[in-house]
């Protein structure tokens, strides 16, 4: 009987789970009786009993959440769309090549893309070629943040400066006279970058 109802169980769990990834919705319970053939009572039960155990949350009524479904509440899915200039702007180009899940510990929450590292404008700020750059999609900036920003139709990645209520594009690399400040006339941020990613070099 034991190894029936844990049977049971793991069918219930399965189906809340698979459900929410194809609805991103919790399932009710008289759904959840009608996806496994399960009596509803049976399933009140189980649902109870899985609470108790620890493998799900659940109020009595609807309010439903597996293991699984906090762990992927808890992370956002994030397109990489393409390059981002650290150096020389070039002009505004948009192709998912891929998508990352990112963990909400780590980016915190809101609307994110990601933009692979060209140039070496930005090292001090321990952004290198090839890097993964996280960017939190907004259309504002404070002073001292590193923004994905548009100007003349060029993109770029660079830190904000503001000064006297005005703006200022600044490297971070010690070479001044190659990567000089930029004073944009027309300015639209796209996003501030959170996090960088990069592979770990062998040191030999």
């Amino acid at each position: 009987m034991r190894r029936k109802d844990e049977s049971k169980k793991s069918v219930i769990l399965d189906f809340i789970d698979g459900y929410y990834n194809e609805y991103n919705e919790i399932p009710a319970v008289r759904t959840i009786a009608e996806g496994t053939g399960i009596a509803l009572a049976t399933v009140h039960r189980y649902l109870l009993s899985l609470k108790e155990s620890g493998n799900l949350e659940y109020n009595g009524r609807k309010s439903i959440s597996t293991k699984r479904i906090d762990m992927e509440s808890r992370h956002a899915s994030a397109p990489v769309l393409g390059y981002v200039r650290c150096g020389e702007g070039e002009e505004e180009t948009e192709e998912v090549i891929e998508y990352i899940r990112l963990p909400e510990s780590l980016v915190g929450t809101g609307e994110f893309f990601v933009l692979i590292a060209k140039g070496d404008s930005m090292i001090d700020a321990g952004v290198n070629e090839g890097d993964y750059v996280v960017i939190r999609k907004q259309n504002t900036a404070s002073d001292g943040d590193y923004v994905v920003a548009l100007y003349e139709g060029l993109n770029n990645l660079k830190e904000l400066v503001i000064d006297n209520g005005r703006y200022i594009l600044r490297s971070c690399n010690e070479d001044k006279e190659t990567y000089p400040d930029i004073y944009p006339r027309d300015l639209k941020i796209q996003g501030v970058a959170v996090c960088v990613m990069h592979r770990l070099k062998k040191r030999r």
